[in-house]
């Protein structure tokens, strides 16, 4: 074999094997974030929460529900009612969470947050909309930041 054709050889198959890696590295995705979402499901009792660095009222974060099927969410908190659809990205590290919301304050918006997530509970962290994701589970005065930790409604 002539070594034209034995570099060009050596270049399919490297290429080949690259696809094959890209492959299984969406594979992976995929299937994180089918866990994921799988853990997401159910009802949801807020914890705790803060925006812009200040805590949320006890009888606000008492009252808060949020109901997860699938990649589709309606959360109560307030006066407030949003419903919308979320995509997840387990393989980021702080996990990453966009949200679209189809009616509430923020529909039409994309809103990029971080999350943590175990079977019982999980913790959030919203930039505004349209704004940058947070690196960080923290808020502060004047960035409108949001943070909610959540606990599984026991059935």
């Amino acid at each position: 074999m002539s070594k034209h054709r034995t570099r060009i050889l050596a270049a399919v198959m490297l290429l080949a094997g690259v696809g094959t890696w890209a492959g299984a590295d969406d594979t992976d995705k995929a299937e994180a974030v089918k866990r994921d979402l799988k853990k997401f499901e159910g009802t949801w009792l807020m914890a705790s929460g803060e925006n812009d660095g200040k805590p949320l009222a006890a009888d606000v974060v008492k009252k808060a529900r949020l109901v997860i099927q699938g990649d589709r969410h309606t959360v109560k908190v307030g006066a407030d009612t949003y419903v919308g659809t979320h995509v997840l990205d387990p393989t980021k590290s702080p996990k990453t969470i966009d949200v679209k919301d189809t009616d509430g304050p923020f529909k039409g918006k994309t809103v990029k947050g971080i999350y943590e997530l175990t079977d019982e509970a999980f913790r959030v962290c919203f930039a505004p909309p349209d704004k940058e994701r947070p690196k960080e589970f923290t808020t502060k005065s004047g960035t409108g930041i949001l943070l909610h930790e959540w606990k599984k409604q026991q059935e």
